[in-house]
């Protein structure tokens, strides 16, 4: 009778603990206005109580989250994990929206509305912040403006000075064109370095040419890597609310709206230094956002703590090609930060 009831008593305890578990759990794709405009959002977490991380996407307009969502599923375990559309981009593309307020200044200030609604609903002072690619020239922004909303920064695909940045670049291609004599390559990049990149007006078809070839010399992904990998194996709930016609115009739209912009960002002259931990994650074979670029502004930044984590066998995306690694650091290392 003794050991019957036991059994039932562990049995009522185990069942609370499920429940509770899911209680806990959260999977959620939500609309939520940011400054007058709906914003796609997704929040996904084994447990609330975790740490809240918000990621910001590339591009600029360039939507993600189905990657996040599919190779880098173990941060949710640790994580509260925040992944969003900004304004203009993929699930947040309106038609409504002011070409006017496409600038980084407004995407900055719709992640800070963000921020605030995630800190209020899950009852935290401070939030972890990673920037993707030109989500880093808005996580950097962030982080030397509120540096009390912060535990870290990551930056991936460190984003620098931009006209350093299509130097470097467009170099990487012509060199590789030359060693392997490819005269059609040579002969388009030889014409575009006529032009591109320029202080004044840089054009988008030059930009997308660029990386065309930057592509071709494997200027972004190492080879034996490639982009098809990135999209094998989508998880089920982000494919569900992915929309390739969405994602195609918000990045047609915000680029057009914002490449200008871009071309003048120079965090070494407007970040020098960040009152808050930062780490940075670079592919080897990144020559989209140079690598050795981001060094170099790492090497002259100014923080109470700073580390540079090369990844030997990527290159611009490093969290994807090698999110074992990537998931490691985030939650063996940066985590550690809060306790």
């Amino acid at each position: 009778m003794i050991n019957k009831l036991l059994m039932v008593l562990m049995a009522l305890l185990f069942g609370w603990q499920i429940c509770d578990a899911q209680i806990n759990v959260v999977n959620e794709y939500n609309r939520i206005v940011l400054n007058d405009f709906e914003h796609g959002v997704f929040i996904k977490s084994n447990n609330v109580e975790n740490p809240v991380l918000l990621i910001l996407h590339g591009g600029p307009g360039f939507s993600d989250f189905y990657f996040w969502q599919t190779h880098n599923k173990d941060l949710e375990k640790r994580y509260t994990v925040v992944t969003y559309d900004q304004r203009g981009t993929g699930l947040s593309y309106n038609d409504a929206i002011p070409l006017e307020s496409m600038t980084f200044n407004q995407l900055e200030n719709d992640a800070l509305s963000l921020i605030q609604l995630l800190r209020e609903r899950f009852k935290k002072d401070k939030i972890y912040l990673l920037g993707y690619s030109a989500g880093t020239i808005i996580g950097i922004n962030l982080v030397k403006k509120h540096p009390s909303l912060f535990y870290a920064y990551v930056g991936v695909g460190q984003v620098t000075n931009l006209y350093l940045n299509e130097k470097i670049s467009l170099r990487y291609s012509l060199q590789q064109a030359k060693m392997l004599k490819d005269s059609t390559a040579l002969a388009q990049l030889h014409e575009l370095t006529k032009r591109y990149p320029s202080h004044s007006k840089n054009e988008l078809a030059d930009l997308y040419l660029s990386r065309k070839w930057l592509r071709y010399f494997h200027g972004d992904f190492c080879k034996g890597t490639n982009v098809g990998q990135l999209y094998k194996d989508m998880d089920k709930f982000a494919k569900k609310h992915y929309n390739d016609t969405l994602i195609s115009k918000g990045q047609s739209f915000t680029m057009e709206a914002m490449w200008d912009e871009v071309m003048k960002v120079d965090l070494f002259k407007t970040a020098e230094e960040l009152e808050i931990p930062v780490y940075f994650v670079a592919g080897r074979c990144d020559y989209n956002a140079p690598s050795t670029l981001a060094f170099k502004y790492y090497k002259r930044l100014k923080a109470p703590f700073k580390k540079f984590i090369w990844f030997e066998n990527s290159g611009h995306y490093a969290p994807f090609v090698e999110p074992d690694k990537f998931n490691r650091i985030l939650l063996d290392e940066i985590l550690f930060l809060e306790k």
